[in-house]
């Protein structure tokens, strides 16, 4: 038996997928809740009905990345950093290892090796702007809501349950929940089905007489 393992996008697609097999919704349906095109969604399917969940995993997961670097490289880059370009950025000095000592490695990869060596550090912002700013709450029910998904160990079986995704939205206004519900994962279908659930009832409440 071969494990698979899935990203959250991946498993989203899998069950979109799965429900358009099972033809409880359409290409068009499916190419929507992906945010694909119908073509892309076909390729997906026919992946699908070959190869079963596997068909969407990447095909590089598990292989090892073009930027790798093995011992004995890494060590005469960070040489060559101490040496030659111990007052260079990240982006230049990743351009003369590959001119000069042909050396090809992305800047990313450079700045870890830079970083680990203590040789750059990232600046800090200096121009005083706040990341976060306070602002006023919203005035009046139902003009904002605020929603997230949080993964937790919510059961008290919680070696055997494992961890649950609990999905909240709270009005901005009144800080009044909304509505809150346990999902397997914060995918595209338990997202669309709450918030299906609140559109229905503030319909619903909108029709009331009362």
């Amino acid at each position: 038996m071969t494990l698979i393992t899935m990203s959250k996008k991946e498993l989203t697609r899998f069950e979109v997928i799965k429900r358009l097999a099972r033809k409880e919704i359409n290409g068009t349906k499916a190419a929507g809740l992906l945010h694909l095109s119908i073509r892309q969604v076909r390729r997906l399917k026919g992946r699908v009905k070959k190869d079963g969940a596997r068909g969407l995993v990447h095909e590089s997961r598990g292989k090892p990345g073009h930027n790798r670097l093995d011992g004995d490289e890494r060590e005469k880059i960070v040489k060559l950093l101490h040496q030659r370009y111990h007052d260079f950025g990240p982006t230049f000095a990743s351009e003369k290892l590959a001119e000069d000592h042909h050396f090809k490695h992305d800047p990313k990869t450079i700045r870890r090796i830079m970083m680990s060596e203590d040789l750059w550090q990232p600046q800090k912002k200096t121009n005083g702007s706040i990341h976060r700013q306070w602002r006023e709450r919203k005035s009046a029910y139902g003009e904002m809501i605020q929603f997230d998904g949080s993964y937790e160990h919510w059961f008290e079986n919680r070696e055997e349950s494992g961890e649950v995704c609990l999905l909240a939205a709270i009005d901005d206004a009144t800080g009044r929940l909304v509505r809150a519900e346990f999902a397997s994962h914060e995918g595209v279908l338990p997202v669309f089905d709450f918030w299906q659930i609140i559109r229905h009832a503030n319909r619903s409440m909108s029709l009331d007489p009362m």
